[in-house]
């Protein structure tokens, strides 16, 4: 049996089922290939809230709601200073990963996607058009040509894999328990070398997961089961004298950190945990999968459809999901923090890690301007090139870059920054720098956008330049950078860029 398609996706998780079902939506031939047969348990039960609007855009949120899955209330935590019930208001989703991968996975057939499953992937190899891929289905083996390969098969993966850890080797451990007195929301436990993780599944099945150094977990005596019991104990996940019981052996697997550097090649991608895994702690890997997969689509379109732009399109991928692990990186080092400084062992230590430090200039609190206060340019302003997501593909467009902002900004919500920045004129007030946007931009939406700017020190009150003795040549190179950037002054259409992740995005 043979196939032929324009790309080929490995592994039929989220991350693989939502970047199918996009790409199908694209116009484009996409061939998926799951080992295994769902429903099957999987980590990741506990979604973010994020979720649910991400998958809309593959029109998923229909089955979603009809699947009922239990809201997210809340959270109890045990974490450093912060005890007690943490409010979500409802917004996370508990879920059955094997119903919820295996519903993604029929909307992505739903959308005209080819689904071999079970089945295996048994060599691959390049060729002049793209790859060829022996795969056995149901007894049968499957030549498959592609022109490009997804790897969505997870930790596991099947491409070459050139992975830096991002964080400390960490491992988790876990069993499925079931009984009387089980908490009906998450919890989150610290504990004295490793941390605790609760999550209640909608069938009343409760999920117990202990993250500790592996270094740790040798050093304990007994078997992985021994180890696994003497540390829940140490915790509050299970009620106390029993009333529970283990429904199936111990598990362990990797839980460390990493970012691909190999993640996307001319005619290859990696989305999902195959290109980039998050800290455990941040409970949005799903989310995070969801979130490549939704980029991976634009960038594969991109390097299929206009291969001129094949360099950009890799470009920004790498550049996103770099970003993202950085992102993610300060955000877990903060939380370990807050148990590292009184609880001081090895593990905590290391996940802290040193104080992060930043490069970007903090602005100063924005002062309070009057509405007939007349402002100007901030020093130090120029305008750069930024690959974008505008539609189906990665394109450039020009972002603003300044000392006080973390990376550059093309758009402010779903408006494109340089051309306001081109109407500036020196001395205009904020109320004639909003009416000179329109009908372009509302009112509100400029007066919000006018706040922005001197929020983040882009715009500065006029006699602020002179007092601080900036050069009217520099003033003015600064001033031909913002004119030079968009000539036309024409601003791409509100919907453009609707599905950008956070690059380029304030």
């Amino acid at each position: 049996m043979s196939v032929t398609t324009d790309i080929c996706i490995i592994g039929g998780g989220p991350a693989g089922s939502v970047l199918a079902a996009r790409l199908a939506q694209f116009g484009l031939g996409v061939c998926l290939v799951e080992r295994a047969t769902f429903p099957r348990r999987h980590l990741g039960e506990s979604l973010t809230p994020g979720v649910l609007p991400l998958l809309q855009s593959i029109g998923a949120g229909p089955a979603l709601e009809a699947a009922r899955y239990p809201r997210v209330r809340g959270v109890q935590q045990r974490w450093g200073a912060e005890q007690g019930w943490r409010d979500l208001d409802g917004h996370g989703l508990l879920v059955d990963r094997g119903h919820f991968d295996g519903l993604l996975l029929e909307q992505a057939r739903a959308c005209g996607v080819r689904i071999l499953q079970p089945a295996t992937l048994e060599g691959w190899e390049r060729s002049e058009a793209g790859w060829r891929l022996a795969v056995r289905s149901e007894g049968r083996r499957v030549a498959l040509e592609t022109r490009l390969l997804a790897d969505a098969s997870g930790r596991a993966g099947v491409l070459g894999r050139r992975r830096h850890r991002t964080g400390p080797t960490t491992l988790a451990l876990y069993g499925y328990w079931k009984g009387n007195g089980l908490p009906e929301q998450p919890r989150i436990e610290a504990g004295a070398a490793a941390w605790f993780w609760g999550v209640p599944l909608p069938d009343g099945v409760y999920n117990a997961l202990v993250f500790i150094d592996p270094r740790d977990l040798r050093a304990m005596p007994g078997t992985l089961a021994d180890k696994f019991h003497a540390l829940i104990a140490t915790s509050s996940l299970l009620p106390r004298g029993g009333g529970a019981d283990l429904l199936s052996s111990v598990q362990a697997t990797d839980a460390t950190p990493y970012l691909d550097a190999d993640c996307v090649t001319r005619d290859s991608i990696k989305v999902g945990d195959a290109g980039l895994a998050l800290d455990p702690l941040s409970s949005s890997g799903v989310q995070r999968a969801i979130q490549s997969a939704l980029l991976g689509a634009v960038v594969v379109n991109t390097l299929l459809e206009r291969p001129r732009s094949h360099g950009m399109a890799q470009t920004f991928y790498r550049e996103h999901l770099a970003e993202a692990s950085g992102r993610h990186r300060l955000w877990a080092r903060g939380h370990y923090a807050q148990v590292a400084g009184t609880a001081a062992t090895r593990f905590w230590r290391q996940r802290a890690g040193a104080p992060a430090s930043s490069a970007v200039t903090q602005p100063q609190a924005a002062p309070q301007i009057a509405p007939s206060t007349p402002l100007d340019l901030a020093p130090g302003l120029e305008i750069v090139d930024l690959p974008c997501v505008l539609e189906r593909f990665i394109e450039p467009r020009p972002a603003v870059r300044h000392p006080c902002l973390a990376s550059p900004v093309a758009f402010v919500g779903e408006v494109e920054l340089a051309p306001l920045l081109r109407c500036v004129r020196r001395g205009m007030t904020p109320p004639e720098l909003v009416r000179s946007w329109m009908p372009r931009v509302p009112p509100q939406q400029g007066s919000a956008i006018a706040h922005w700017l001197i929020s983040r020190g882009l715009l500065i009150p006029q006699q602020a330049g002179a007092a601080l003795g900036i050069d009217p040549a520099t003033e003015r190179s600064a001033r031909s950078l913002v004119r030079e950037a968009d000539p036309t002054g024409l601003l791409v259409p509100q919907q453009a860029g609707a599905m950008a992740m956070d690059r380029g995005r304030a």
